[in-house]
């Protein structure tokens, strides 16, 4: 029997969250689920669980790989996935209870993508497409900046379920270079595969819960990739607007707020985030970000609007100056005065 539906879990020291995991995805699922559990070379007792939680109900298959990360993890789960349809589920995170029963009206129609709502344990997260039927990427209008930039829907592995068809035709797979955009980046090429009738499907409930407040989360942690990353996801964004026949001046926003959003996001993790990271490199990723006229200016306005007005000093007058220097500096004391 072939599957309907294959759940993907990358799995890395998930042993402390990943029966809850697989548990949801399994709560009232079909019985032609297929739940893929990809150890991803993890050192702790994930790979023993995976074993133990495959030998106790025949939906589930039990992955071994050497560790590459999530997106060589997601990799090894799609040239083993078997269903029509796919969906990706973090360890950490859980599906929420209606799923199932709200799909098939959705699967039935054959879109691109079925969409659905989700929440945040950080806080709410709204979908900004309605529920409902979408043809085109040009149908989406105004709710396509929120749905990569804002709100993460198409950014994001996650909530939503993939056409296996279109997956295996145009041979995607997530780019195992990428420590961080190697989601945004798989979305925007499966987009721009992606030529069904409707694109997306969307549907009203809220059915995946991320648990985003673990200390491992890609926000809550001090990195310095997410320029080099953005540069590498832009390009594709720019072909999936081409295609889509989006204009000059609309593509040119879009493409704008994403450089502008990755530097914004940069500088947020370089000043706001305790780590290790020498002089030097701090100093290399302030000035690329003063060197952008856009980011510099979106920078400047919100340092402008900072409530806490003398904490935000030596930020704005280090990028009025356009001292990265001094960014770099005046970051690494107030880290260490402040044990970050």
């Amino acid at each position: 029997m072939t599957p309907r539906v294959s759940v993907i879990i990358p799995c890395y020291r998930a042993a402390d969250t990943l029966r809850r995991a697989a548990a949801s995805a399994l709560a009232g699922a079909p019985g032609d689920l297929e739940l893929l559990l990809v150890d991803d070379g993890s050192p702790d007792d994930t790979p023993a669980l995976c074993d133990a939680l495959a030998g106790g109900d025949p939906r589930i298959r039990a992955l071994h790989r050497e560790n590459g990360g999530a997106g060589a993890a997601r990799n090894t789960g799609l040239a083993a996935a078997r269903g029509d349809w796919v969906l990706f589920l973090d360890a950490d995170d859980e599906l929420l209870p209606g799923l199932w029963q709200a799909l098939p009206p959705a699967l039935q129609a054959r879109p691109g993508l079925v969409l659905f709502g989700m929440e945040r344990a950080s806080g709410p997260a709204p979908c900004p497409l309605a529920p409902g039927r979408w043809d085109t990427l040009a149908d989406l209008g105004a709710a396509l900046d929120p749905l990569l930039f804002e709100s993460g829907y198409l950014a994001a592995p996650y909530p939503k379920l993939f056409r296996a068809d279109v997956i295996r035709q145009a041979g995607l797979r997530f780019n195992e270079a990428l420590a961080v955009n190697e989601d945004v980046l798989f979305n925007l090429e499966y987009l721009a595969a992606c030529d069904a009738r409707p694109l997306i499907c969307c549907l009203g409930g809220r059915y995946y819960r991320q648990n985003d407040l673990a200390g491992g989360s890609l926000s809550r942690r001090l990195r310095g990739d997410l320029l080099d990353a953005e540069a590498v996801t832009r390009p594709a964004l720019d072909r999936l607007l081409r295609g889509a026949g989006w204009d000059d001046a609309e593509r040119t926003a879009l493409l704008t707020k994403s450089r502008v959003r990755a530097a914004l996001n940069q500088y947020g993790l370089l000043t706001g985030r305790g780590g290790a990271m020498p002089f030097a490199r701090r100093r290399a990723l302030f000035a690329r970000i003063l060197a952008d006229g856009e980011a510099r200016a979106a920078l400047r306005a919100r340092l402008r609007q900072d409530p806490n007005r003398l904490a935000a000093l030596p930020y704005r007058l280090g990028a009025a100056l356009r001292a990265p220097g001094m960014l770099a500096a005046y970051t690494m004391v107030k880290n260490r005065l402040l044990g970050l």
